[in-house]
């Protein structure tokens, strides 16, 4: 009885993924494929057209070389974070880290335009105190470099908050062991720390990878057209800026699903690893 009345308590959970999950990816899925006479594939023929590979390509590296800056920088800041002695700051980096890995979208864009912008406060201070007109430079929020840096502002955060776990796992006897050895800090990172951390780190890049290749909003208010990404693509499709072609815009959409499910499947068996082997120190500790 007890197990039954468990299993009621999924029903939210089933009911809100059917609703906002899986009838709308299952329209999207018709919508791909309806064709004039019935099942087609002529909108999934169009996207193997230049335009939509260079796009998918232009996403994927952005998506990639912001997630591994993000990664690298948010580990630093997430071993920095356990090592530090002081509560208070502590608390402050997470909190921050938690703000700003939700701060996206429209707000985060008009931050950028407002500090990083072409009239925005840094760019104008810059130009003040140094006389370097970085906008002279080549440097452009609405380019691949701007929008780098736009999602490293979010990624990063994140990056904190998921290997901040896997991190704090990592046992001082291991380090004090290879001290006493006399290997210095690099062994121990490249002999230990790593290894042990390997499947959070490339659960952590699979998870950012898809963060970013997912983003429309902060993208399309910086950029627009002027940097070709898949979901702004898809935006111009389904709400007709350009021109509306729903077929297209949901095969796009598909074929978006597919990248970042592959993401998802990375992160969970990255997971699923790293829980085996927190299971495996665990019962280590117990028989020792």
């Amino acid at each position: 009885m007890r197990i039954r009345l468990g299993w009621l308590l999924f029903v939210p959970v089933f009911a809100f993924l059917l609703v906002f999950a899986i009838i709308p990816a299952v329209g999207v899925l018709a919508v791909s494929l309806q064709g004039t006479r019935g099942l087609s594939f002529t909108f999934y023929q169009q996207t193997f057209s230049q335009q939509y590979l260079n796009a998918f390509i232009m996403t994927s590296s952005l998506s990639f070389y912001s997630s591994l800056i993000a990664l690298v920088w948010g580990s630093a800041v997430a071993w920095s974070l356990v090592r530090i002695r002081a509560p208070f700051v502590q608390k402050l980096l997470l909190a921050l880290s938690s703000t700003m890995a939700n701060f996206a979208g429209l707000p985060l864009a008009v931050a950028f335009m407002a500090t990083l912008g072409t009239s925005g406060l840094l760019t104008v201070l810059i130009n003040q105190l140094f006389a370097v007109n970085i906008t002279a430079l080549g440097w452009n929020l609405a380019s691949f470099s701007g929008l780098l840096v736009a999602y490293l502002s979010f990624l990063t955060p994140l990056a904190v908050i998921l290997l901040l776990p896997a991190v704090s796992s990592l046992r001082k006897e291991w380090e004090e062991a290879v001290y006493t050895l006399g290997a210095p800090l690099r062994t121990y990172l490249r002999r230990v720390a790593l290894p042990v951390l390997f499947p959070s780190i490339v659960g952590t890049l699979a998870l950012l990878f898809a963060n970013a290749f997912s983003t429309y909003v902060t993208a399309y208010e910086l950029a627009g057209g002027s940097v070709n990404l898949v979901p702004i693509l898809i935006g111009y499709m389904v709400d007709g800026n350009v021109s509306m072609n729903l077929g297209l815009g949901d095969a796009l959409a598909m074929e978006e699903m597919v990248v970042l499910g592959l993401a998802v499947v990375v992160y969970l068996a990255a997971q699923r690893r790293s829980l085996i082997r927190s299971l495996a120190d665990r019962s280590e500790k117990r028989a020792a």
